[in-house]
Order: structure tokens, then sequence, then C-alpha cells
């Protein structure tokens, strides 16, 4: 460049605005992203509680708390309490558990144990342990602090149940939550064993299952069921045991005998017997419970009591007859009956032919009509000429007449003078031979429903109303076969 060249002159240029680069907006992006997720964490995570125990039992963090066997929580952490001994429990509840712990909600820790729930709380030998809870009766949530438990719960008798007590010479090593078995199955519960006031026996108040109390009836009889049980006999030795939880903390048997008494109500007291007298394990009544109970509470009409009286001569001097047997009042102002109950003897004097139905004499009971039934045995239908009381439960006329078939086997009741008196027959313990198996000499049995043997069923209700428990139709009377009893039914 020469010294004469002209300095060149510098061209001012405008700067473009500068752009982020990409790493920045992806950081920028990242970090929003990780406050929102969070956030919304934070926001999602449950309640923070605290329970106070004495003793830890061997718990742990991330050990969990269990509702109803459900997971609700997991324990974030264990710390000593500064005011006094015992140790708090820190436990972080899933996002909807806050709804089952409310105020007063009661917590403890399961640990195997020799008792009932040393049964179901033997996971916790080989597994973690965990907490359980059951939750107050307050509606309310404001509690964030709980006292635990130091062992479970006493029984709390679900509703309905009925409370009865049983009277023992020892505690026989039961405890709150023995079982108490009707037959092998469980229909209730120990719920405390203790001293009597005057220190001579043992009270053991017990809770019968709602849907099993009417199988407990005022003439019941209790023992102990140890859970093994040995028979020496001509056969040789043998051995039977229940459950492990039976043999641990054994139980409460019971039987009712052939002719039940009334259900047993709420305070009813029995004596528990030490072991079942040999007569006690031969009973077999028919206990409707239950579902089956409700309808036949619904459904079970009563049998009325039929007294037909005449006058005879008898080797010069008047005497008294009288024939008794059963009857279905109905809503019309009449009564069904077997026709063989009115048949009266054609010496009886003139006038002196009387019928009394619960307590009432009719004057007046010609059949107005009759239907012939199974096995040669006919139904009577009579209008009384004095109508009883409506409060006498009748039964509606439109369920005798109707016409539904009765070939099928169903379950029955033989309608006896009140509801704890009514036998219900099971359909398995029904046979209906066919036409081809009559036989002359038993012929009128046969053509019936049999009841099976092994049900018993007392002589004195021989005529009584038989009707099908699901739809509530009449469908014949008890009959007597010798010492057999069938149901003559419908053709």
């Amino acid at each position: 460049m020469k010294a004469s060249d002209p300095i060149p002159a510098a061209i001012p240029r405008t700067r473009s605005p500068r752009i982020p680069s990409f790493v920045w907006l992806l950081t920028v992006a990242c970090a929003l992203l990780s406050a929102f997720l969070f956030f919304n964490a934070y926001r999602s995570q449950g309640d923070l509680i605290e329970i106070e125990f004495e003793q830890g039992f061997g718990l742990q963090t991330m050990d969990s708390l269990r509702f109803r066997g459900i997971e609700i929580g997991r324990v974030e952490k264990i710390e000593l309490r500064e005011s006094h001994p015992g140790i708090l429990v820190s436990v972080r509840l899933a996002p909807k558990a806050r709804e089952v712990v409310t105020d007063g909600t009661i917590f403890w820790i399961v640990r195997p144990t020799v008792s009932l729930e040393a049964v179901r709380g033997l996971e916790t030998i080989v597994g973690p342990k965990y907490m359980a809870m059951e939750p107050g009766r307050s509606e309310t949530h404001r509690s964030i602090r709980f006292q635990g438990l130091e062992a479970p719960p006493a029984i709390t008798p679900r509703e309905g149940a009925i409370e009865i007590v049983l009277d023992a010479k020892k505690r026989y090593g039961l405890d709150s939550g023995a079982p108490i078995h009707h037959r092998g199955f469980r229909i209730g519960d120990v719920l405390s064993v203790g001293l009597a006031s005057d220190a001579r026996s043992v009270i053991v108040r017990c809770a019968i299952d709602p849907e099993y109390h009417e199988l407990v009836r005022s003439n019941s009889q209790f023992w102990v069921r140890s859970g093994v049980r040995f028979d020496l006999g001509l056969s040789g030795l043998k051995f039977e045991a229940d459950s492990l939880g039976q043999i641990l903390v054994g139980g409460v048997e019971f039987a009712t005998p052939d002719a039940p008494g009334p259900v047993a109500t709420t305070g009813s007291r029995f004596v528990l017997h030490d072991a079942p007298v040999d007569e006690w394990l031969q009973w077999q009544p028919s206990l409707p419970y239950g579902v089956l109970w409700d309808r036949m509470q619904q459904q079970s009409p009563t049998s009325h009591r039929v007294a037909v009286r005449w006058k005879q001569k008898s080797f010069g001097f008047t005497v008294q007859r009288q024939r008794v047997g059963w009857a279905l009042l109905l809503d019309d102002s009449s009564m069904i009956c077997r026709s063989d109950l009115l048949a009266v003897p054609t010496d009886a004097l003139d006038g002196s032919l009387v019928m009394e139905v619960s307590g009432l004499t009719q004057t007046s009971f010609e059949p107005t009509s009759t239907t012939a039934l199974s096995g040669g045995v006919e139904m009577a239908r009579v209008l009384l000429s004095q109508p009883l009381d409506p409060a006498t439960n009748p039964f509606p006329s439109r369920n005798v007449d109707a016409s539904r078939s009765t070939n099928d086997l169903t379950d029955v009741l033989i309608v006896g003078p009140d509801a704890s008196r009514g036998i219900l027959v099971d359909r398995n313990r029904l046979d209906l031979p066919s036409r081809s198996d009559v036989s002359a000499e038993s012929a009128v049995r046969k053509m019936g429903w049999t009841i099976r043997n092994g049900l018993q069923i007392s002589k004195e209700l021989d005529g009584a109303p038989v009707v099908s428990l699901p739809s509530g139709d009449w469908i014949g009377f008890l009959c007597f076969d010798g010492d057999q009893a069938w149901i003559t039914k419908k053709p």
C-alpha cells in the first residue's frame, strides 16, 4: 500500500440479535418439567400421620399399613419419643386413604402371638411386620397423631348379632376370638372370658353372627371343642384334628335337640360342658336360618288345631268321642284339611256333632268342595259358620288354588302351630318315585313325596299342611305310613 493511497473508510454493519442456542432451550424446558412433576407429585401424595407406640416389635421403615388386607400407607420414619419412653411412627398414607383414617381410628402392630391373632399373623414370622387399623366412628378427619394399641382390639360383634353367656367350670384355654361351631361351620366368636363376680365359675361372653343366630335355641347344649379328638374302638385308635387355629385356641361347639325350643335372644345363658353327651351328637333337627328364616317369617302360615266331637252309645251308655287334626285357615273365611278328619261314624247321635277350631265352636262344617290328592287322600274345604279373628294369620286362598305343578322337588315347610315349630325339609331329603315303583302295599305312600329317614318328625303333626317355601303355595298334607313320613300332593 502506497502512502498516497487513501485510507479505506470503515463501513458500519448492523449486528443481528443473538438467537439462544438449542441447548439452553432444552435446559429451561427440563427445569420447567421437573418443577411441574415435583409439584404434581407433592400435591398427589397422601397425608403424613404419626402414631405413638410403647413398643416397636421389630417394625421398620417402608413396612406397610394395611386395612382389610389392602396396603394404604408406608412407614416413613421411626424415632424415639422425647417426652416419655416409647416410639413415634410416621406413616405416609396413600392419596385416598385419608378417607378411612378418621378421628378415633385405632392402630396396632401385627405380630405372631399365642392367640387367634397368632394364626392370622403367622406370615410376620418370615415376612415383614406390618400395621393394621380399624376406622373410628367419627366422620371427621382432623387428627394427625394417634395412640396405637399394644395388642389387637377386642372383637366387636357384628350388627344384628346376638350375645349369649356361657357358664363354665373353668377357662378350658378359651380366649377372645375363639370360634363357635355348629356341625363344623363357624357361626360366631368368643368375645371375652373372665371370672364370675363370685369367682365360682368362668363367664364366657359370645356373639352369634346375625345370619346364624336362629340356630341357637333355648334348649341348645354347648361344650368345649379342643380341635384334637381321639377315639379308641374295636377298629383301633382314630385321630382327628382341625385347623391349626382350632388346635391353638380351642373353641366351642353346640347342638340343638330334635324338638328345638324358641330362638335364643341376647342375654340368654347356657352351661358350657367339658365334653358332649353321645345323645347330643345324634340330634338332627330342622333349623331354618338366615334368608330361609326370614322367608319363613314372611310366608309361613299357622296350623290350627281342629277337634271334631260327637256322642254315641256304647254298652248302653252315652260316651263322648273326638278326632283331632290340623287345618289351614284361609282369608275367605274357609279352611282346608284332610277329609278324613271330618269323617264321623254312622252311629253318632243326632245333634251331637260339633267342631272346634282354635277355641271357637263351629256348628256347621259340611265340606263345600273336595279335591283328590295323591295316594288316595282328599282335601276338604269348609266354610266356617263362626269366622275367626283376622289376627289368626289366615292363609291366602289364591295360594291354595294355584295350579302350579308339584312334580318338581322343592324345599317345603311342614306348617306347625307357630313359626318355631314348623319343619323345613330340604328338597334333597325328598324322593318322588315314578308310578312304576308303586307297589300294592305301599301305594299310598309312594305316590307322594317320601321323606327320607333321618329327619325326626313327630306324629303329632300328622295331617299338617305343607307349603312350598320358594313360592308360598299350598302343596298338600303330611301323612304317615307306619313310621314313614310322606307328603301327599296335588296331582
